[in-house]
């Protein structure tokens, strides 16, 4: 996917929800959702327009009654695996709109859901959970999801009020350069891509240098369907472009949403081609709603032991307050605490023509 021309100024304004392609490493079917004839499908290899005006019940092997009752809501719905062209593969399945998308990937062995692999992501949540300070959590976050993902770089990239980002936390397993503590600008991660990051909590990258496959219709232009709920949408090659100047063949991303809010991201990059099965992506997808829940109780400590704190110096300033207690006196007397109160090493009052020192000021 090389776009050498690729315009670098227009990015907040791509329509990144409506790419007319997807990535080839899985297989898309999409639709009717009455009858559930096939009306569009993108994947390379596996599906061809042989698809086309088949009901979707013959193309997976599953009632497409089942598949419509599986949609209890919005976002991506499991279903049981299918068996195409000789492989497994797990599937998934949403709405886009008037239609029904189910899209494909090959199960990788291993990542089944088992007793063992439940203990283990227990087992990782309960390490969040114990450790200590907003750095420690960070650091202990970008470890787990290294371990979960495989990825050769992990980070933990909260936004902060500008719409930028800075690097808090941060996981290397070779001898990438370290991005810890480094800041972001809001461009890097323009608005529509912040919003579909709250709408879709886990998005893969599995090779960089993909050819997009795209969706191929039968009668209608499918080519606008809005895929802000797929897993295999196309990604922006203003991103990709982006991902290549870094030297990152695949990256991963899970949403860390706190309040319906995008708090942060854990970001991943890894040297050369790696897909994440569907099993791994829920994981991460289960760690990182966790880890919003600790986030935001952390916060919540850090805040109320805030108040605390100037509560308790407002007690003490109101101590000196007393009827016969002149400026001079007061600030003579609370002037530590008041500067203890904002945080300063000094500070000054004014009134009329005096002016009251205390601490550290400019002459």
């Amino acid at each position: 996917m090389d776009n050498p021309q690729v315009d670098l100024t227009n990015c907040d304004l791509e329509p990144i929800h409506i790419p007319g392609s997807i990535q080839p490493y899985g297989v898309m079917l999409i639709a009717h959702p009455d009858h559930g004839e096939v009306v569009g499908y993108a994947g390379v290899g596996k599906v061809d327009d042989a698809v086309l005006g088949q009901n979707l019940s013959t193309v997976i092997g599953q009632d497409f009654s089942q598949v419509k009752a599986a949609m209890v809501g919005p976002g991506i719905h499991v279903l049981a695996p299918v068996a195409l062209d000789g492989q497994v593969h797990d599937a998934i399945v949403y709405r886009s709109g008037e239609h029904v998308v189910v899209e494909l990937t090959e199960h990788v062995a291993g990542t089944a859901l088992s007793a063992a692999f439940l203990a283990e992501l227990d087992a990782l949540e309960t390490r969040l959970e114990r450790s200590g300070t907003m750095a420690e959590l960070s650091n202990e976050a970008a470890r787990i999801f290294q371990r979960l993902t495989g990825y050769s770089r992990v980070m933990l990239y909260r936004f902060i009020d500008d719409d930028a980002g800075v690097v808090l936390g941060e996981a290397i397993s070779d001898d990438s350069p370290s991005f810890m503590h480094h800041h972001f600008p809001a461009s890097d991660i323009p608005r529509q891509a912040r919003a579909l990051y709250v709408r879709n909590k886990v998005r893969v990258i599995a090779d960089v240098h993909y050819e997009p496959a795209p969706i191929i219709s039968a009668s209608s232009d499918l080519k606008s369907i809005d895929l802000s709920d797929s897993t295999l949408r196309s990604v922006s090659p203003v991103h990709i472009q982006y991902l290549k100047n870094m030297g990152v063949a695949a990256s991963a991303s899970m949403s860390i949403v706190k309040d319906g809010v995008l708090w942060g991201l854990i970001a991943c990059h890894h040297h050369e081609a790696r897909p994440l099965s569907l099993n791994t992506r829920l994981a991460c997808q289960a760690v990182a709603t966790s880890l919003a829940r600790l986030i935001k109780a952390r916060e919540e400590n850090e805040l109320n032991r805030e108040r605390v704190r100037l509560r308790s110096h407002e007690d003490a300033i109101l101590t000196r307050l007393g009827p016969d207690t002149s400026l001079v006196e007061f600030f003579s007397q609370a002037g530590p605490e008041l500067a203890r109160l904002a945080q300063a090493d000094g500070f000054a009052a004014v009134q009329g023509t005096e002016i009251f020192c205390s601490g550290h000021c400019p002459d």
